[in-house]
Order: structure tokens, then sequence, then C-alpha cells
């Protein structure tokens, strides 16, 4: 610290330092989803139309401190039963969400890694409405830890584990999906579902879709097709994605290296979200044999969603925010009525 006439002038803070050994302490430091909505033109009255301006930003994996003054309340208004609240959010500044520094545990923001000589102008800093997407509760997590129940599909595949990371070592057929089943589980309460993703081998392995089954047949599944995305060899690619049949025809976007990739949305035509999961697949161009692609951390979880309401302080080391919580579901009543 220095000292002059204008008083206590305290050094650089380490944002993204601070979070991670608050988050090792305290489950007020999150790994959160940032989210801004997609922009659309306007006519000639200056009113919105359907036609979309600027796609929408997703970042998954954004270290930030939350401290609540009201997580949930419980209100009954016009539309019926919502849950609002109020949060202050911290965040590393822009300058670290947009270059981050990989960390040994692999928190970090890569998908928007924005380079030397590289830019993303339509992200450059946190406006009001912004999101921060946080993890009311985990609802079903499938299994990396263990082999049991995971099995080629049209691909050729073995598997193996760490306790944390399931590897799927391609074989002849190294184009195809394999899978994870388990009898009928509940994922009603869901509305995302996210993990991460990376491959060894040949630098041009591609994702080409991944799916969720609420039944045993295709008819039944809800598809993820991204643009030609390839599967990163020295880092994760994080996947945070909406699960409800209300954004299937918006789709939602990947991001890689700060390059967006569009990823539309098919459900099958008997594909119901409130349905039991049964299957969770995944297809990919593992271009020869032997080639690896490893999955951890997928999960589907119900979100709370904070808004950017106002910045309370941005400066060069770290950003606070007011947010608010405009809507929420009450499982019970969901459960009842669905």
């Amino acid at each position: 610290m220095a000292l002059n006439q204008q008083g206590v002038r305290p050094g650089s803070i380490n944002m993204g330092r601070v979070l991670r050994h608050l988050r090792y302490r305290t489950e007020q430091s999150r790994i959160v989803t940032y989210y801004r909505p997609p922009i659309y033109d306007k006519d000639d009255y200056g009113v919105e139309t359907t036609v979309e301006n600027t796609p929408e930003i997703l970042i998954p994996r954004l270290s930030a401190l939350i401290r609540p003054s009201m997580t949930a309340d419980y209100q009954l208004q016009k539309s019926g039963h919502n849950i609002v609240g109020a949060a202050r959010v911290y965040t590393p500044n822009i300058q670290t969400i947009k270059n981050p520094i990989l960390d040994s545990d692999d928190v970090n923001v890569n998908n928007f890694d924005q380079t030397v000589g590289k830019s993303n102008i339509v992200f450059n800093e946190i406006e009001g409405w912004d999101r921060f997407i946080d993890i009311g509760r985990y609802i079903y997590q499938v299994p990396t830890s263990a082999t049991t129940n995971w099995a080629s599909g049209s691909a050729n595949a073995t598997f193996s584990t760490d306790g944390q990371t399931l590897t799927a070592t391609l074989g002849a057929t190294f184009l195809g999906t394999f899978n994870y089943a388990i009898t009928a589980t509940n994922t009603l309460e869901a509305d995302r579902f996210q993990f991460q993703i990376k491959a060894s081998g040949a630098s041009t392995m591609e994702l080409i879709n991944f799916a969720t089954y609420n039944g045993g047949t295709t008819t039944q599944a809800l598809t993820y097709t991204p643009a030609l995305i390839t599967i990163p060899t020295n880092s994760w690619l994080s996947i945070d994605v909406p699960f409800s049949s209300g954004s299937i025809d918006d789709g939602t976007t990947l991001y890689k290296d700060g390059n967006r990739y569009a990823v539309t949305m098919a459900s099958g035509a008997s594909f119901n979200d409130e349905s039991d999961f049964v299957k969770f697949e995944f297809k990919v161009d593992g271009k020869e044999d032997g080639n690896k692609v490893y999955i951890k951390g997928l999960r589907f979880y119900k979100s709370i969603s904070w808004h950017v309401h106002s910045a309370k302080e941005l400066n060069r080391d770290y950003m606070i925010f007011n947010c608010v919580r405009v809507t929420g579901a009450r499982d019970s009543r969901r459960r009842a009525y669905d």
C-alpha cells in the first residue's frame, strides 16, 4: 500500500485469485455463466423487429462472488406465482474476462479468449440487464467417474476414467456416436445442462452434435448441432446450454477462442422435457483410430438468473454489480400442473 495526500490507495488486486481462494471456503464464490440476449433490428418507427442484428453472448465458467440480500422472495403476481430476489455480484475486470489465464484447477473463461491482435468488438463491457446465470441446485449428474452404462453407438469406442474425467478412445469406426444410458430418471426441474469436453490426437476432431433423450427413441430426443467446430486439444471447451421447450426455436450458442458458433436445437416429434431422462449421446468425428475424447462435469441443473440492474464500481481490478432476480419457478406447482 502507498500513502499520499489523498489517503490510502490500495495496490493491485488479483480478483481472479481472490475468487478462487474464496470458492474453496465459501459457496458465495461461484462459477456462473454470463449471458447477453441478442439485439434485434428496429423498424422505421423504432420498434424492434424479429431480425437479429447482434447474436447473443454466452460465456460459461466465469468466476463471480455473489452476495444475495434476498435469494428468493415468493410473490403472487397477476401472471401467477413467481420468485424474485436481489444480490451484489463481484467479477474480475473486463480485460481479465476477455484475456483469461488458464488456472491449475481449469477454472477459466477460455471460450472467450481474446488473444493479442484479436478483439471481439461486441463485448467490451457488462451492461444493464445482462445476466449472470448461477446454479440453484443440481438435478442430475451424468457420472464420468465410472464407465458403467457408457457404451458405443454407431462409433466404436472403449471407456476409462481417472475418477473425474471419462475418456472415450475411438476405434476403427471413429465417426459416430457413443452414449450414457440409464433407467428413467427425473430431470423435470432442470432448465439448463453443462459439460466440458476436449480431445487428444488430431487437432481437427469435430463435435458434430450432442443430444439428451427423454425417452428411448430419436423421436424423444433434443439434439444440439453446432456449426462446424473442432474439439480443442490443449484446453477444455465449456458448454452450458438451455434445456427447455421454450428455447428450441431460437437455438443457442457456443464460443471457442472468442468466436461464436451458432447451435441449432431440434426436438423429435415426441420430445417432452417434462418426461424422465434416459440417455445422453455424443456424436463426434475422431478423424482416425486411437484418438480420444474427454468428458467431465455433465450436469443438469436448475438455474438462478441474476440480471444486472446497476454498476456500483468499475475499475481496473474488479467490477461490482447490483443485480435482481426477476423470475423463478416453484417446483412443487410445476410438478403438480405440468
